[in-house]
């Protein structure tokens, strides 16, 4: 067969199978909300994707860190992030086995303690029912929880892969928190109507219930309060809270403030927590407690405690419930709805401690029966059983530390406890030592470290949801800083958090 042939023969081949793809997904179009045809779109974008995806692996990884988006067409919908994180890592690996080098960042006090932990991990899965899911139409559910600690620590892995370039670490470390804003199309798209609820398998779905479940008595919108919070947090690593307060551009001041408000929608007593802890922090490793930043912020704070205590009953019930853990007067209602979760809470923890030195060797794990799940529901409607009793079931205390040592005993305390004190080792190094054009990510970085970590063991977590917080900071500041930063390698003047007013730097 000729040149002339052979081309021909392939120009025909080829347009056979698009014309025979066209009539393929041209009769899914005719179905366009069915679980089938989103399938067959996904998996052809995929395809057709692919070599981008090879591209852009790690910057997709970063983008959807803290994206709440599910890939719905694998079992269980797991998170973007967590899909993310494993294909990212398999390329990084399958890259440096063919180009023979690697820029992959090691630092064996963190490593060390998440391999343990994974190990810790498997055995105890293999040992306490398995990995077994309702998606993969097991009895035993849990699959997903275990996921999302080996995801963190897979994802850990794969940010440090490779270094992010200096001139676009502050854009990286960007995309990385204001990916989160994505949590409030699950309440935009509700809003929409059913038209557009064929969105909702890429979205996550429990924030429109929460939505869906408030609407007859006081609206609360997780997901807005989720996207603000990002916004917040991208706004205090970029421009510092010196930059944020800056008088010459009033307008970050206002977006601010307006970010805040419109959190509080969420009805989350952790919008007010979380922004305080945050801000604690950060002014402190900014250098700011004895500038007159210091005295802004204390006026500042009287003025809105004064405001609140005027206005605060007047204010949407959502708003007032997040407010409702200060001393000032809100509506009964919302204040007896927020004491009731408080309560609640205290009750699940008052059963669950004397339990906990049963588990302090091995682990209970996360596996759990669906079917005393389902009675359990069952006979909570009937008035049979506590309010808490399913929550006893699938091991979500709504307490950081017994969401941890329950599962896994004192092994995955202690491995968790050696990696969160090395890994703030590493973030206060690279905010301490780190080039001058990185302060204020890093500053950024040590404050969000410490505040999650403070909410996570005093107020709330949940472990297999909040580690890959904790994994994906410190991962994040060792790719943008090539490392752990040493003394005598940081550019520019040393800056003490002591520093003065006139040492620390303007905001860009």
């Amino acid at each position: 067969m000729n040149s002339g042939t052979f081309t021909l023969s392939r120009s025909v081949f080829v347009s056979a199978a698009c014309l025979a793809l066209a009539i393929v997904l041209g009769y899914l179009l005719a179905t366009p909300y069915s679980y089938t045809t989103l399938t067959a779109f996904t998996l052809f974008s995929l395809v057709v994707g692919f070599p981008l995806v090879v591209r852009w692996h790690y910057v997709l990884l970063i983008c959807s860190w803290n994206a709440l988006l599910n890939t719905f067409f694998l079992p269980g919908s797991p998170h973007l992030w967590t899909v993310m994180s494993c294909l990212s890592l398999f390329i990084s690996v399958l890259n440096r086995a063919i180009q023979g080098r690697s820029d992959y960042i090691h630092v064996r006090s963190l490593a060390v303690p998440l391999v343990l932990l994974a190990v810790v991990v498997l055995i105890t899965a293999k040992l306490t029912g398995g990995f077994g899911g309702r998606a993969l139409g097991a009895e035993t559910w849990g699959a997903k929880r275990y996921l999302g600690v080996l995801g963190a620590i897979i994802g850990y892995f794969a940010l440090t892969s490779q270094r992010i370039p200096a001139e676009k670490a502050t854009v990286y470390a960007g995309l990385f928190f204001l990916s989160g804003t994505t949590a409030a199309l699950s309440n935009f798209v509700y809003a929409a109507g059913p038209q557009f609820y064929f969105l909702f398998p890429f979205l996550s779905t429990e924030l429109a219930v929460g939505q869906a479940m408030s609407q007859d008595t006081l609206l609360r919108l997780p997901g807005i309060f989720l996207a603000c919070m990002s916004a917040i947090y991208y706004m205090l690593m970029r421009y510092g809270i010196k930059g944020v307060l800056d008088l010459t551009r009033p307008w970050r001041f206002v977006l601010f403030l307006a970010l805040f408000v419109f959190s509080l929608l969420g009805g989350y007593r952790s919008a007010v927590l979380l922004v305080l802890l945050l801000f604690g922090f950060q002014f402190y490793f900014e250098g700011l407690l004895k500038t007159r930043f210091l005295l802004v912020f204390l006026l500042a704070t009287v003025l809105t405690g004064a405001f609140l205590a005027t206005f605060a009953n007047k204010m949407p019930l959502s708003v007032q419930r997040s407010l409702s853990f200060l001393p000032i007067g809100v509506d009964q209602q919302v204040k007896n709805d927020a004491m009731s979760t408080l309560d609640w809470r205290f009750q699940i923890w008052k059963v669950v401690l004397p339990e906990v030195p049963k588990y302090l060797i091995f682990g209970k794990g996360y596996a759990y029966s669906g079917v005393d799940v389902y009675l359990t529901q069952e006979a909570m409607r009937r008035g049979l059983y506590q309010s808490y009793e399913s929550t006893l079931i699938d091991g979500n205390y709504h307490s950081g530390p017994l969401t941890l040592i329950v599962p896994f005993g004192l092994p995955g305390l202690l491995l968790t406890v050696w990696f969160l004190v090395f890994a703030l080792r590493v973030l206060y190094c690279n905010y301490r030592y780190g080039e001058q054009p990185l302060r204020l990510t890093n500053t950024f970085l040590i404050a969000y470290f410490l505040e999650r970590l403070v909410y996570f063991v005093v107020f709330y977590g949940q472990f297999d949801m909040d580690f890959f917080v904790f994994t994906g900071t410190v991962g994040l500041s060792l790719a943008i800083n090539g490392g752990v930063r040493q003394l005598g390698e940081r550019e520019g003047p040393d800056l003490l958090p002591e520093a003065s007013d006139a040492a620390v730097p303007a905001a860009n």
